[in-house]
């Protein structure tokens, strides 16, 4: 048996033409058949697979950005039954002390987002001799996009009148499925009366500074 395959073997050599062949030409004719091998292999099985994990990214993207609209449908629907209501009169219904910044962080909480936000920067303008708008800007990053849209769904409310003033996502250099999230949420107050004069001083260059952080997040 050993004897036949030996033959066997001889006569595909002689056939082949291999033992006519130099040893460096053998070792470029092994280097071919190898690279045709891998190639062969990558065409059937690894290409197949690289575009079937595009097309579901590409599908789970799409499908985040519909997710992403509706809310901002949803907050636009909210911000102009705002601004149809009277807004001094549910200004007036609301709790007594009530504070932008402890309610962002209660509905974080509830959200269980809380330990996602890695900042929150209040700040505030004057609208009139009576109103100022009151805002926190919130950074949360590595979140999922089920976690965000439960948070924004809790904290704008027409009877608080807190809507969403700006909205920046973006993916996670790091993690693919998470997101870092720039939002300024917004609200009214009644303006005390011993800080009119203060605010209106600050006001525009609390809007220059917004204004330009909005810029250079744009650029990015």
């Amino acid at each position: 048996m050993t004897g036949s395959l030996r033959s066997l073997i001889s006569r595909i050599r002689l056939k082949s033409g291999l033992h006519r062949l130099e040893k460096r030409e053998r070792w470029v004719l092994l280097a071919g058949i190898i690279f045709v091998t891998g190639f062969v292999l990558l065409q059937a099985v690894l290409m197949p697979y690289l575009d079937a994990r595009s097309a579901l990214a590409s599908s789970l993207a799409r499908k985040r950005q519909e997710i992403v609209d509706m809310a901002l449908l949803q907050q636009e629907y909210r911000q102009l039954k705002v601004r149809q209501g009277g807004v001094a009169e549910q200004v007036a219904r609301r709790p007594a002390g009530f504070s932008l910044f402890s309610y962002l962080e209660t509905k974080a909480s509830e959200a269980r987002i809380r330990e996602r936000v890695t900042s929150m920067k209040p700040s505030s303008r004057q609208l009139d001799e009576e109103f100022r708008e009151a805002a926190v800007e919130m950074k949360i990053e590595l979140v999922t996009l089920e976690r965000l849209v439960d948070f924004m769904s809790r904290v704008e409310s027409v009877e608080q009148v807190v809507v969403t003033r700006r909205l920046s996502i973006q993916q996670n250099s790091q993690e693919a499925d998470l997101l870092d999230v720039l939002v300024v949420i917004a609200t009214i107050e009644k303006m005390p009366p011993s800080s009119a004069g203060e605010i209106s001083g600050s006001a525009a260059e609390q809007s220059s500074t917004l204004a330009g952080l909005h810029n250079r997040r744009g650029r990015q």
